[in-house]
This record gives structure tokens, C-alpha cells and sequence, in this order.
């Protein structure tokens, strides 16, 4: 199972999903909201946000007061219909203390659980993004594991290398033991399915309907992009560490009568020194994350959309959702280079060098028009999360059946090969 070709089969309905996230629902919108808004049309959805508080912020007053005094259901908070949003509880926090450490961990999987009895789950499919929620598997007599695969985990720029040998160590521990292993690039199916044979590739997407939405009533740009002096290069997306905060300062330095815009959060951990670089340049501008519906209105206000990932194996393993945003909008794009393309080469413009990377730019907004715009969403409109979630919820569907009709439940639950 290597593939992401729709097959016979009917779609997931009626189940019970429990999601270990690795981001909090109310965030900017990456493949987990846009997947588990559509499964909860048809199934039960409970999305388990990752953060737990820490014992020395609880002792240090770091943690509100109406914390305490909430009641004890409102840690469980439905945002749609079948959609529900639980967190951690306040009284069993996080900490490195032997012994204290197990107990809390398992106040944290008791209240769960007595949240989950609360909406009737049992026996739910169990979905995992990172592989140290393996921890969290395992405790409700689950029907399906599922591990959903984004990024190279273990390949993340912050992490140090005891950091980084862990990760790989705990996602050993984890891939074989999933029922089904998503994941979302070509370079990851390489990798995921020497481990586990049911690894399907499932790419990011993109809402298209919202883009024609936006476009149909003909809406103006947002006040602090409309501003701005023409042309405006745009990334949207998180600024980190991922991206090359350098080449973005060369197109800045070398473009000075043009606008580079940047929508969405910034972590500055490791670049500090390339992002106030950055800041100090007049013609940068961090405009700051935007709730999910008004992404496709900053989007449109480009007149470039911008991939400029630090080459390595992070970018090798990614599949950018920015790449089906900027299309959808019917924007040039111009990026680095990295298997995800796959499909799309003859539709971006693609750079390796900081000099190729502003001949391309230059040339994406020269040979831009109507024609080229049209093609691109053309090509957006054949990569939609409505395509791709049908999908998904066929092939989750397919592993239920396969497993029923062996006679065998969760490979979690099977004895390890020696």
C-alpha cells in the first residue's frame, strides 16, 4: 500500500477518532484542522491538544487562578458539530520527577479516559503526529493506529542530537506497530514504508472552494498588505529556523522598491540574528499569523508566492501546503527545489542559488497573466483537502475491513517479533 490513488471502497462513517495533535485546534490551519473538520461530518472527533502545563509554572502562579475554578467539563469544548477539543486539566501537569512524573502522567490519561466515557467513545481509532505519543496509545482498546507523517521529525534544526536520536528511536518503537502510516511526500513514503508496508501517500492540499469564494465577490485585500508598494513577494506559513532567513534578506537587499511580506507567527529560537536582520530592512514587513479564513484574502494580495525552506533533509521531507495556497490564488511561485514538486515543476519557477533565486522572481512577474493564473488554479482545483480527506477515509474504511475480515484487531495489541 504505496500509493495515493482513489480505489473501490466506501468512506469512514460512524466512527470514533481520538486525535493526539501536535498543535492546538485554534492555531493557524495546517493539515490536521483541515482533515478533521471533514471526518467530523461523518464520524466522532475528539482533537487532544498537545500542551500540558508544567509543575513550575503551576507553583509559580503561571497558571490563572479560573483554571482552578473551572468546572470540570469544560476542558472538553465542541467547536463543530462531532467536533470536540479536549485539554489537559490543570491538576496534572508536566514534570522531569521520577516517580511524581508516572503519577501525573497517569492523572493525565484517567481524566481522558473519564472524558471520553463522558461522549460514549469506545474502542476509537487512535491517531498519532509525533512519534512521542506513542506513549499515549494503547489505552482504550483502540480498533485502528494510525500514525500521520508530515515532516522528518527527527531532522528539525532546533533539536540537538540527543534530541534528534530520540525521536528516531521513539518512531522505530512506533511505525511498525501502526495499522495504517499517512504520509504526506514522496521522499517520506521512501523512507516510512521500509518499516511498515501500509504506508500511503496522501499529499497536503489546499480549501479551493475558499479561494473562488473570495474571488467571485471580487473582495479587496486586507489594510496592512493593500498598503504596501507593488510588486509584494509573500511567504505565509511560520517564520523559523526552516526557512533561509538570508536568501529572503538578499531579495529584500537586492529588491529594494519591492514589499516582502511575511504572514504568520514567528519562532526566532536559532535566528535570532538573521530575523533583526531582516526587521531592520523598510521594505520587510512581518505582518503576524491571521485567523484561517482571512489567509486566502493575504494570499491573493501577492503578486509572488515565495518557498524559500533552507535546503536539507527537512525541506526534502516536506510537502509545503503554501505550494497549493499560492496556486489556488493563481499566484507564480517560486521555490527551492524538493521532491514534493513532483506534479507541479512545469508550474513553479524553481532556484537553487540566491542569484537564480531573483532571476526567477523576476521572471514569474514578468511572465505573469490571466492565462498562466487560470492554469495555476486549474491545477489547485484538482489538489482539494475535500479530495483528499475522501480519500483518507476510504483507505482508513479499507484497513478496517482488511483487519475485520483476518479475524484480527489492532496490530498494537498483537505480541512484538522478537
Amino acid at each position: 500500500m504505496t500509493t495515493s490513488r482513489n480505489g473501490a471502497g466506501r468512506p469512514l462513517t460512524g466512527a470514533q477518532i481520538v486525535h493526539f495533535a501536535i498543535g492546538p485546534w485554534h492555531d493557524l490551519w495546517r493539515n490536521r484542522q483541515h482533515i478533521f473538520s471533514r471526518l467530523a461530518r461523518e464520524n466522532l472527533v475528539v482533537y487532544v491538544e498537545p500542551k500540558v502545563p508544567h509543575l513550575r509554572d503551576v507553583r509559580r502562579g503561571r497558571v490563572t487562578p479560573e483554571a482552578w475554578r473551572r468546572p470540570r467539563l469544560e476542558h472538553l469544548a465542541e467547536v463543530a458539530d462531532g467536533l470536540w477539543v479536549y485539554r489537559h486539566p490543570v491538576w496534572a501537569p508536566r514534570t522531569e520527577k521520577a516517580g511524581l512524573r508516572e503519577l501525573l502522567r497517569g492523572l493525565r490519561g484517567l481524566a481522558l479516559r473519564q472524558a471520553l466515557a463522558r461522549l460514549g467513545v469506545r474502542r476509537p481509532i487512535s491517531w498519532v503526529h509525533q512519534p512521542r505519543d506513542a506513549e499515549l496509545v494503547g489505552r482504550f482498546g483502540e480498533r485502528l493506529v494510525i500514525f500521520q507523517v508530515v515532516d522528518e521529525y527527527s531532522a528539525y534544526r532546533h533539536q540537538t542530537a540527543k534530541e534528534q536520536q530520540a525521536v528516531q528511536a521513539e518512531e522505530q518503537r512506533l511505525l511498525p506497530r501502526a495499522d495504517l502510516v499517512i504520509v504526506t511526500s514522496p521522499a517520506l513514503l521512501e523512507s516510512k514504508r521500509r518499516l511498515n508496508p501500509q504506508t500511503v501517500l496522501v499529499p497536503n492540499a489546499v480549501d479551493y472552494a475558499a479561494y473562488e469564494r473570495l474571488r467571485a465577490a471580487g473582495q479587496a485585500a486586507p489594510d496592512d498588505i493593500r498598503r504596501l508598494p507593488r510588486p509584494i513577494v509573500g511567504y505565509v506559513g511560520h517564520t523559523s529556523l526552516r526557512l533561509d532567513l538570508r536568501l529572503l534578506d538578499q531579495v529584500a537587499e537586492h529588491r529594494p522598491d519591492w514589499s516582502l511580506a511575511l504572514v504568520g507567527s514567528v519562532w526566532d529560537k536559532g535566528c535570532e540574528a538573521d530575523l533583526a536582520r531582516l526587521r531592520a530592512r523598510p521594505n520587510v514587513h512581518f505582518l503576524g499569523q491571521k485567523p484561517a479564513d482571512q489567509v486566502p484574502a493575504y494570499v491573493s494580495a501577492f503578486d509572488v508566492g515565495l518557498i524559500p525552506y533552507r535546503p536539507g533533509e527537512e525541506a526534502r521531507n516536506i510537502s509545503p501546503l503554501k505550494l497549493y495556497e499560492y496556486l489556488a490564488a493563481g499566484k507564480p511561485v517560486v521555490t527551492i527545489d524538493m521532491p514534493a514538486l513532483e506534479g507541479f515543476r512545469h508550474a513553479v519557477y524553481i532556484a537553487d542559488t540566491a542569484e537564480a533565486f531573483l532571476s526567477m522572481l523576476d521572471r514569474a512577474i514578468a511572465e505573469d497573466g490571466p492565462a498562466q493564473a487560470g492554469e495555476r488554479r486549474r491545477l489547485a482545483a484538482e489538489n482539494t483537502w475535500d479530495q483528499r480527506v475522501d480519500l483518507i477515509s476510504r483507505l482508513v474504511q479499507a484497513r478496517l475491513e482488511a483487519l475485520a475480515a483476518a479475524g484480527q484487531g489492532s496490530a498494537w495489541f498483537r505480541p512484538k517479533s522478537p
